[in-house]
């Protein structure tokens, strides 16, 4: 990415966290672009030129109030963005860059969003509220008896298809550094020789760091000795062994995300028997990863994923059904608004795909709803960007800055007829 964009555009991944600054107060006007992108040559080739259609709704819009000045300060990062050709051959299946006062944070996106330019007194975020809570994080395991390797991923369902859905898509696979033991270099794999003494009939040594990337010390665990096969028997288990105190250290405890594991079935047998970590997933892949192409990793851990997403998913409708025989929930945008600034929302269900045109008073929680969702701007610039507000995207905000949760499903997964629900603290 070119400096001059790395100095005018902040890029993160999608969550909570990352959204939550956003919701603060902003200097007017906040502008808000969505697009779907490409990820290879030739699709990406529209994905500039509907940028460029978007700015210039957002010049059409801003050219109402503002003198030219300040409407070339306020689109300062879009123009910068636009003109980083690299930028534009590495992107995802999304873009989000929300700017105000010719400052700008940016967003690649796992799936595509449709295209938006919104020019309001504060960002348009549902899009990103609706992606942060469909996102599902993992980390993967791949482990024979003499190598392991571990790699974050994300992974997202359809949203139209609901939580039911069968297929889920399994982002990028990042492979992760592990330390074989406290001062040795970090490395995107761990080899069996790195962490055992492999000397014949001698005392096998495992070196395992034990704290997080394994600053707080070695230690030592010794084997036995015995026949030549019960020798390759033992360091197979020690080295699974090693390998277990290192993941959990490393990266299942800093990141609290579950592991799946990816093993021929004899070595995940005697792996999940001495595992000590409580993130590892009752399911596993039965594939020696040796013997698996890596771009049909991805293909097989997706159903596991799916069956993850839509248990949790599960557990958010029967809460909701709880909630409801206490007389513990809100199903009308009227009541939900009121809700959500008194801070009583502690789940807040949208639906994924809907925009519903409007205006939310923050304060008194009062809201109207009017108008139509806008068109797709993307492929002309002669129109001027919407300025209508969203109003589930209001409440989503709102439930967030009271430390809610949001759950976005298709219109046929919630549990009532309208376009919101939410679970209510009291």
């Amino acid at each position: 990415m070119a400096a001059s964009l790395a100095a005018t555009i902040e890029f993160e991944p999608v969550s909570a966290e990352a959204i939550r600054p956003l919701l603060l107060p902003q200097p007017a006007p906040c502008l808000s672009l969505y697009l779907p992108t490409h990820r290879r040559v030739p699709d990406n080739a529209v994905d500039r030129p509907a940028y460029r259609h978007l700015i210039e709704a957002f010049e059409s819009a801003l050219g109402l109030s503002h003198p030219r000045a300040a409407i070339e300060g306020l689109l300062h990062p879009f123009r910068v963005l636009e003109s980083d050709r690299d930028f534009w051959e590495h992107t995802r299946a999304g873009l989000a860059v929300l700017a105000a006062a010719g400052r700008a944070r940016g967003f690649l996106l796992q799936r595509p969003v449709k295209p938006l330019a919104r020019v309001t007194r504060r960002f348009h975020l549902l899009p990103l509220l609706r992606l942060a809570a469909s996102l599902e994080r993992f980390t993967i395991l791949t482990l024979t008896g003499r190598e392991a390797a571990v790699y974050e991923t994300t992974a997202w369902p359809d949203v139209a298809a609901g939580p039911a859905a069968r297929d889920l898509t399994v982002g990028p696979l990042d492979p992760l550094p592990l330390r074989a033991h406290a001062r040795a270099e970090p490395r995107l794999r761990l080899t069996r020789d790195l962490v055992i003494d492999e000397e014949i009939h001698e005392p096998h040594r495992v070196h395992v760091g034990t704290g997080p990337q394994g600053r707080a010390g070695v230690r030592i665990v010794h084997g036995g000795a015995g026949g030549r096969r019960d020798d390759l028997d033992d360091d197979t288990e020690s080295f699974l062994r090693a390998v277990d105190a290192v993941v959990e250290a490393q990266v299942s405890r800093p990141t609290g995300l579950p592991l799946l594991l990816v093993a021929a079935a004899p070595v995940a047998a005697v792996f999940r028997g001495l595992s000590a970590n409580p993130l590892l997933l009752e399911e596993h892949v039965p594939r020696d990863p040796h013997l698996l192409p890596p771009q049909e990793l991805g293909s097989l851990v997706a159903p596991v994923f799916a069956a993850a997403h839509a248990r949790r998913i599960a557990r958010e409708l029967a809460a909701f059904r709880r909630a409801q025989e206490r007389g513990l929930v809100a199903d009308d945008l009227a009541a939900i608004g009121q809700a959500a600034v008194a801070g009583r929302i502690t789940t807040l269900f949208v639906e994924g795909e809907r925009f519903v045109p409007g205006s939310f008073a923050a304060v008194s929680g009062e809201l109207t709803c009017e108008g139509a969702p806008p068109g797709d701007l993307s492929r002309t610039g002669h129109r001027p960007a919407t300025t209508s507000e969203d109003v589930l995207g209001s409440l989503a905000e709102a439930v967030l800055l009271h430390g809610g949760g949001i759950v976005a499903l298709a219109r046929a997964a919630l549990p009532v007829p309208g376009p919101a629900a939410a679970i209510l603290r009291y």
